[in-house]
């Protein structure tokens, strides 16, 4: 297309995906493009070719379909200014889907190759498309990865998704058997850090081997981006049930801790803290099984005893709400720092409302510090004194106050199973709890594998 002298002309600037790219990237794509005109029917992106550039619609609409082994699937719909083919340029893999014209549409096609040698002169470009094709993975139980073989593993639907993942549910080829395929998310795969969570959150579970949190098979690379074969658990987070069911009884809530305590002993004794546990990292199956999930920034306690790998890792990670204070102060901290956030997941599962409500770190840190907790009559449905004994020397500020794990170890047994309607429901995209200052989980998934959100 040829250039024209005023950027204010340049049809692009009307595109919400390439808002954040600069006037004269913006000029560049527009020069490098080629007008392209398509009436009702036409098949204007066809699912299983080359992809060999991307295009941005100017005027008319049209949708996404993705041609699968048990049927049709719409994927999305696209008008004005939306962008569509992108992902075969980042993952240099062929079409995923047809795209259809609805209408007369007029259109600009850039070919790979510019669009390439483009963004290697505008860096913008390539966060351009990463942060679209994440934007658009894992908002239904179908998207652009439906049906694909990835490895040997078929992709059968969506899962969930996560500020630094997606989760399939997947059919091992080989075996037959159902696995969940945990996708780093494209918005990441240029951030060394968020790579090197994923591979220590892969190398960190590959050794551990314990009925309360979900093995991890293999790490691979695909599609320009990376993937964790888990254990499928089918169940729902605990997030999830508190939020349909509402405070839980006491008589639920201690298997469930109990569980857990023996997840937590387990990684403790390895010289492990979790750092990350909340509602949303922990999930119930169908058998009443827990399953502690997200272990992304897990650590050896070790670390914090080495000065230079301590002030690597200075910065806040975790879930405020969910942190001790020692945690949310970045010091050292130990196993006695996963007690306190026991506390407190423990106080939401029986009140149904997290016990701290500040909206910012500093006012955070002033509750943790000051409030106590309510008379046990007045939490929940009420609950024991043993329970409340729990809580009470679990959120202690000074960790050498809080209790050992022992007290909890002989409450496990099998827990109540989700309700059935959390079976059913669609996949989110969005997560429920306090968002994840760093580290990642799905949010909430139906069928749910530990590891969002993400958040």
């Amino acid at each position: 297309m040829s250039d024209t002298s005023e950027p204010a002309d340049n049809p692009l600037r009307g595109s919400p995906a390439l808002a954040k790219a600069s006037a004269s990237a913006l000029q560049d794509l527009l020069t490098a493009a080629e007008e392209r005109r398509f009436v009702a029917g036409d098949v204007m992106i066809r699912q299983g070719e080359p992809g060999d550039g991307l295009m941005v619609l100017l005027d008319g609409h049209a949708h996404a379909m993705l041609r699968s082994r048990d049927g049709d699937h719409l994927l999305g719909e696209f008008r004005n200014g939306d962008v569509f083919g992108e992902m075969a340029l980042v993952t240099h893999e062929a079409r995923s889907a047809d795209v259809i014209a609805d209408s007369d549409v007029r259109a600009l096609f850039i070919p790979s190759r510019a669009f390439d040698r483009l963004a290697a002169r505008h860096l913008e470009l390539g966060g351009v498309l990463t942060r679209l094709i994440s934007d658009r993975l894992g908002q239904g139980t179908r998207d652009g990865f439906g049906d694909k073989t990835v490895e040997g593993y078929r992709i059968l639907r969506c899962l969930g998704r996560g500020g630094m993942s997606v989760v399939y549910q997947a059919r091992d080829e080989r075996t037959d058997d159902l696995v969940a395929l945990k996708m780093m998310s494209y918005r990441l795969i240029y951030d060394s850090f968020a790579l090197a969570r994923f591979h220590h959150e892969a190398e960190l579970m590959q050794k551990l081997d314990h009925p309360n949190i979900a093995r991890l098979m293999r790490l691979f690379p695909a599609y320009h981006t990376y993937f964790l074969v888990m254990e499928l658990c089918e169940g729902a987070d605990v997030q999830r049930i508190v939020n349909f069911r509402g405070p839980l009884p006491e008589d639920e809530v201690r298997p469930i801790l109990g569980q857990l305590a023996h997840a937590l002993e387990y990684i403790h004794n390895r010289g492990l803290v979790h750092r990350d546990l909340k509602p949303a990292n922990v999930l119930i199956t169908r058998e009443g099984t827990v399953k502690l999930a997200d272990f992304g920034i897990a650590t050896a306690v070790e670390a914090f005893n080495d000065r230079r790998t301590f002030a690597a890792e200075t910065g806040l990670m975790g879930t405020p709400v969910f942190m001790a204070p020692e945690q949310l102060s970045a010091s050292p901290l130990d196993h006695r720092t996963d007690i306190y956030a026991l506390g407190c997941l423990a106080y939401e599962m029986v009140q149904g409302a997290p016990l701290f409500s500040a909206k910012n770190v500093f006012d955070l840190m002033q509750q943790k510090l000051s409030t106590r907790l309510p008379p046990r009559g007045a939490i929940g449905r009420g609950i024991s004194g043993e329970l409340y004994g729990f809580l009470d020397r679990a959120l202690r500020v000074d960790p050498a106050e809080r209790p050992s794990l022992s007290l909890l170890l002989p409450w496990a047994a099998r827990c109540t199973p989700p309700p059935e309607e959390l079976f059913h429901a669609p996949p989110s995209g969005t997560s429920t709890t306090a968002p994840t200052t760093t580290g990642h989980h799905t949010g909430s998934e139906t069928s749910w594998v530990t590891q969002e959100r993400v958040q």
